[in-house]
């Protein structure tokens, strides 16, 4: 399916989208953020801190623990790695590949087709950090 050529960015979304296994990834990303979103309450429940259910993002969820002293500093830092990478793969892949934002984490001009694998490659990697 990918012969090594060269692909613009919303073209090269398109193959993203199409692709089944980079969707399969990014759907096991989403499943287990929610996961561990879903554990961090819980695990607040247990310590005894008060929390609103509503609305509480994986974001919200770090800073309720850090104002709690309910992490060790290498926890928290991992947990806003994993955030921090989360979000920019769930928000920002179509703003990288039209030039709205820079690169960072992910390459988003001279890409060849076969650059679908890296793009699974790191949802996957995000899969494991969590």
């Amino acid at each position: 399916m990918y012969n090594g050529e060269q692909v613009k960015g919303r073209d090269f979304f398109n193959l993203l989208f199409a692709s089944k296994e980079f969707t399969s990834e990014m759907g096991k990303v989403t499943l287990v953020a929610g996961q561990l979103e879903a554990e961090l309450m819980l695990f607040f429940v247990r310590k005894g801190i008060k929390i609103e259910f509503d609305q509480l993002t994986l974001g919200r969820l770090i800073s309720i623990g850090k104002k709690n002293n309910a992490f060790e500093k290498n926890l928290t830092n991992a947990l806003e790695l994993m955030r921090d990478q989360r979000n920019y793969l769930t928000h920002n892949i179509y703003a990288l590949l039209t030039n709205q934002i820079d690169e960072t984490i992910l390459e988003g001009r001279s890409l060849l087709d076969s650059d679908v694998h890296t793009y699974t490659e790191r949802a996957w990697i995000l899969i494991l950090l969590y």
